[in-house]
């Protein structure tokens, strides 16, 4: 027994991993220079061929997409102007004026949608007259010789020619594929368990306080977390694996930025114009919170967890659990479904700026999504994938708003059960909409979360068998709105529709066709 724990403790020896994985790097390079970047002469032997037809064959789709995208924005700028037409000839100005804004957006995209399609036809062309000519000067070499300048390749398109730069992309999938859920011989879970779904960047002070508080959460241990980092931060995935009291799986955004930095979505991807509504270049850092958050999503839902019909609940890196959270998670999901029914798209343990009260055991319903500890079952998910052609190109890089929108639009519905007392809070004062670069927790911050899981163990919060429900909406309705913009690249509308892992085929009259995601 004592010799096997040495070999155990050996085989997990952190340099003896770090060395592991370098050889599998270097096998996967290696194995992507053989197929892929093999020196060629004047002619292509036959997997060559059959390579580049496959290439052409996947640049072929994207064009037939490309053009069904251009000819549906072409009608909407003939409707917006036809509107605009029929409005100037009465009397409403500010109606006019709308529509002639919205004209002008559509323009505006279809403009950018045009220069898109025009590039990939180059690149079409480009790898024709290579499989003519037996030229083996196609993409790969390309590639090879200046990495900085290539064009366009969806990371999730299957014909994609692979590159030395996407063994990480590639061994990402196998992580996501073949990676072990930590602690299953510890904890079992429970038949209605909800997954915990953390979404994480590289915050760690503020990841580190926030595992300390799921450790105390009632609970805990009869239910599964499952962090997807957005990049690899080796102290991130040290305080994963530093969990202890409950299953646990690791997932990583294989078309991360913070991955992919060489091309898109990347920072260093060579691109053609696409600004925002408001003339803004492609903000890639708040791009990658979109596109983190809607992979993900797809991922868990119709991948991981495909047999799971009950709630998730989805959180972030710096949002604080309170000690019961998870208890009224669960309590909360039961008077969304039994209160608030169709009308309610999800339940959410906080909502910013209002409140319904001190009473721990009383809900309420508003209008706003919110961001802060999101729980949604499968039914509330097929709705939002439903919708996720136009989840993917409204012009606004927040996903929270961009739900707003789906809900103002009558795409999902619009209102929100929420506890009276928040059960989760978000910590710090750094991140994307923060001034500041600190990541560190006050002491007043800590002082405040230990009152507040003070109060709720005295009043016993987790308790909801008795509960008090207030289904009067509380805030205001925002309506629509235009959206804050940086989500204006057709690049990033293809690459979020082609995240979409189950194509349903009324979905917004079929309009998300894109590829399937690859297993590996």
């Amino acid at each position: 027994m004592e010799r096997a724990k040495m070999v155990r403790a050996g085989f997990m020896n952190p340099q003896r991993i770090i060395l592991m994985v370098i050889v599998i790097v270097m096998v996967v390079i290696g194995y992507l220079q053989m197929h892929y970047f093999a020196p060629g002469g004047g002619s292509i032997n036959k997997s060559e061929v059959e390579r580049l037809k496959e290439h052409i064959d996947g640049l072929e789709r994207r064009n037939e997409e490309l053009q069904e995208m251009h000819e549906t924005l072409k009608k909407e700028v003939q409707v917006t102007q036809t509107n605009h037409l029929q409005v100037n000839n009465g009397d409403d100005k500010q109606t006019a004026e709308t529509l002639q804004k919205e004209n002008l957006n559509l323009e505006a995209r279809l403009i950018d949608l045009e220069k898109a399609l025009q590039d990939r036809t180059r690149e079409l062309q480009v790898a024709q007259d290579a499989a003519k000519n037996g030229n083996v000067q196609g993409p790969m070499d390309r590639e090879e010789k200046n990495p900085h300048k290539y064009p366009f390749l969806d990371p999730n398109v299957n014909t994609t020619v692979a590159t030395r730069y996407d063994s990480l992309m590639l061994l990402a999938h196998s992580f996501n594929r073949y990676g072990a859920v930590r602690n299953k011989d510890k904890f079992q879970l429970a038949p209605d368990f909800m997954p915990i779904v953390i979404r994480v960047y590289n915050k760690h002070e503020y990841f580190r306080y926030v595992l300390e508080n799921y450790k105390k959460s009632t609970n805990i241990n009869q239910t599964m977390i499952v962090v997807s980092h957005d990049g690899l931060f080796p102290e991130m995935f040290k305080l994963v694996e530093s969990i202890d009291f409950c299953q646990v799986k690791q997932l990583i955004h294989p078309y991360s930025g913070h991955i992919l930095t060489n091309r898109f979505p990347g920072p260093d991807a060579i691109m053609p114009e696409g600004n925002d509504q408001y003339n803004n270049h492609r903000p890639w850092p708040h791009v990658a919170l979109k596109h983190h958050f809607w992979w993900h999503m797809n991922y868990v839902w119709d991948d991981m967890f495909k047999g799971h019909n009950g709630d998730m609940i989805f959180m972030e890196e710096d949002h604080v659990p309170t000690w019961d959270f998870y208890l009224t998670a669960k309590a909360l999901a039961k008077i969304r479904d039994k209160d608030c029914g169709d009308k309610c798209w999800n339940a959410k343990l906080h909502q910013h700026g209002h409140s319904g009260g001190h009473d721990v055991h009383s809900a309420y319903i508003n209008y706003d999504t919110g961001n802060v500890g999101l729980i949604i079952d499968r039914p509330r998910w097929e709705m939002l994938r439903r919708a996720g052609h136009e989840f993917c190109v409204f012009d606004d890089y927040n996903w929270d708003w961009t739900i707003g929108h789906l809900e103002a639009r009558g795409l999902l519905p619009h209102l929100s059960v929420t506890p009276s007392v928040p059960r989760a809070e978000h910590v710090g004062k750094c991140g994307t909409h923060a001034g500041s670069n600190v990541c560190e927790i006050s002491a007043e911050e800590k002082k405040h979360f230990e009152e507040t899981n003070r109060d709720l163990i005295s009043k016993n919060g987790g308790d909801w068998r008795e509960y008090k429900y207030d289904p009067n909406p509380q805030g205001a309705n925002a309506g629509d709105h235009k959206g804050w913009g940086g989500w204006g690249h057709p690049w990033d509308h293809i690459h979020c529709m082609n995240q979409i892992l189950v194509k349903d085929e009324e979905a917004d009259g079929g309009k998300t066709k894109a590829q399937t995601n690859p297993k590996t």
